[in-house]
């Protein structure tokens, strides 16, 4: 049975299954290996990513017995793309688009009749620090969504 935990779960396949060029991070989730990753000196080395997904409203869009009401729950995809400081704003720039791109007018996580996730258009902020000692730049790509389902 589709459910809000499953649509999340389907978000985050979604980035996996489509997403190669950095590694992934998710919430409160240790990733493999040195995290983040940094050098010999401890400085940021590579391009990384942090998936978030945040519900912000719920309500009931159609009449029905129970079981048979069509139920909205609406949020934000967000995806940080991290770059080291110093190494300018272009290449998180692309990934965030690319990224945007991923989920621009999708929908998926059709398992159920009458249950599935619609996303609608990206968009890319101005970046800003990445993290409180400076090693950091931060480019975030935030997309609309909506899960529909039944209940």
């Amino acid at each position: 049975m589709a459910d809000f935990a499953g649509a999340k779960a389907a978000i985050r396949q979604r980035l996996v299954d489509l997403w190669t060029a950095t590694p992934i991070a998710f919430q409160n989730e240790k990733p493999e290996g040195e995290w983040p990753p940094v050098d010999a000196d401890g400085f940021a080395s590579d391009a990384w990513v942090l998936l978030e997904v945040e519900a912000t409203r719920s309500a009931m869009r159609g009449a029905g017995s129970p079981g048979q009401q069509i139920w909205v729950d609406e949020g934000f995809i967000y995806v940080h793309v991290f770059v080291p400081t110093g190494s300018g704003d272009q290449m998180a720039s692309q990934h965030a688009t690319a990224i945007g791109e991923l989920f621009r007018g999708a929908v998926f996580y059709r398992e159920t009749p009458g249950c599935y996730v619609r996303t609608w258009a990206p968009r890319i902020d101005g970046g800003g620090s990445g993290d409180d000692n400076g090693n950091w730049f931060r480019i975030t790509m935030s997309v609309p969504f909506e899960y529909w389902h039944l209940g």
